[in-house]
């Protein structure tokens, strides 16, 4: 699945959860979303680059990115960082990208 739409806004966080008992979120504004056998690159990467476009300014360390390279993608960092090196540079340089273009022309 790809939704399109992947902003940090479109988790909504069960306030009652605590890491004891375990944080749940779940994914909402599904009406955009695709359903397919497999998601083509060039979507998932504008899904996880809008993601981490949307969370850069909320303080996130370098350690915070390598967990969430490692649970996205399922496999150790060492290794997602050697075979998926190509897809997280273009995450990396299309969420700048829109985090450029939202510096030059904000929202009113």
């Amino acid at each position: 699945m790809n939704h399109r739409d992947y902003y940090i806004c479109h988790f909504l966080l069960d306030v009652s959860a605590s890491w004891e008992t375990g944080i749940k979120a779940s994914l909402i504004d599904l009406h955009r979303a695709q359903l397919r056998k497999k998601t083509p690159r060039r979507w998932a990467v504008k899904d996880v680059a809008g993601l981490y476009f949307s969370a850069m300014e909320i303080g996130l360390t370098q350690r915070d990115l390598f967990r969430f390279m490692k649970v996205y993608s399922g496999k150790p960092l060492r290794e997602t960082l050697e075979k998926d090196a190509a897809f997280w540079r273009a995450v990396d340089s299309t969420a700048e990208r829109l985090y450029a273009k939202e510096q030059r022309n904000p929202k009113r």
